[in-house]
């Protein structure tokens, strides 16, 4: 009888150590769970940084293009007013021009003569050991120039007449009353991070409106 009653005892049953263990997960299971994780974290970090890095240096880039435009728009106004003399009497024109360099006047103040003021004789320079432009808004000392473009890499002058043909490097000083046109092209270039250096590159012809009339 006491066997019979303990038989079909209505009293739960001890729980198995084999039901135990499977409840929880095992280490094997625990190095494939973090081995994935590892690798979706790392694929997570290298678009991040891909976008960073691209962000980056589509940002400078665009500075770079800014700079470069900005640069290039201020002497060219500056050189379509080379040999502006509307009283005919200033003999403005190019006094010097090179690959690198160029010096003209202009009677911006319509008196009838060049003088070293009012923007009436211009110089520009190009530095490549120091890759900047500089301007020389008169002739005087080292301490009248000032910079107008940084992280110049590469800059030339190139200057032609009214046929289109190339005057040469320097310009003859015979040679100086025949510019008409004067080419500019101008390479900038500034860190980016990560991304390295970017450079750009900017060509343009410009039309000397007051020679040869």
């Amino acid at each position: 009888m006491k066997g019979l009653m303990l038989k079909n005892s209505k009293w739960p049953k001890t729980t198995a150590p084999q039901a135990i263990r499977s409840r929880g997960f095992t280490l094997i299971e625990l190095l494939v769970t973090l081995a994935i994780s590892s690798v979706i974290l790392a694929a997570i970090g290298s678009v991040y940084m891909g976008l960073t890095r691209s962000y980056t240096t589509q940002n400078v880039a665009a500075d770079v293009q800014q700079t470069l435009r900005a640069g290039i728009d201020f002497v060219v106004e500056d050189i379509m007013m080379a040999g502006l003399d509307p009283l005919e009497t200033a003999d403005a024109e190019f006094e010097a021009a090179s690959s690198v360099s160029m010096r003209f006047t202009s009677d911006r103040n319509m008196n009838g003569t060049i003088e070293d003021s009012d923007f009436e004789r211009i110089t520009y320079l190009y530095e490549p050991a120091n890759t900047r432009l500089r301007q020389c808004l008169y002739e005087g000392t080292v301490n009248d120039w000032e910079t107008l473009i940084e992280n110049v890499t590469g800059l030339v002058f190139v200057y032609l007449d009214e046929d289109g043909n190339d005057l040469g490097d320097p310009v003859a000083a015979a040679d100086l009353n025949d510019i008409r046109t004067v080419v500019i092209s101008m390479t900038v270039q500034e860190p980016a991070g990560r991304g390295g250096m970017v450079n750009r590159t900017y060509t343009t012809r410009v039309r000397c409106r007051n020679l040869g009339i």
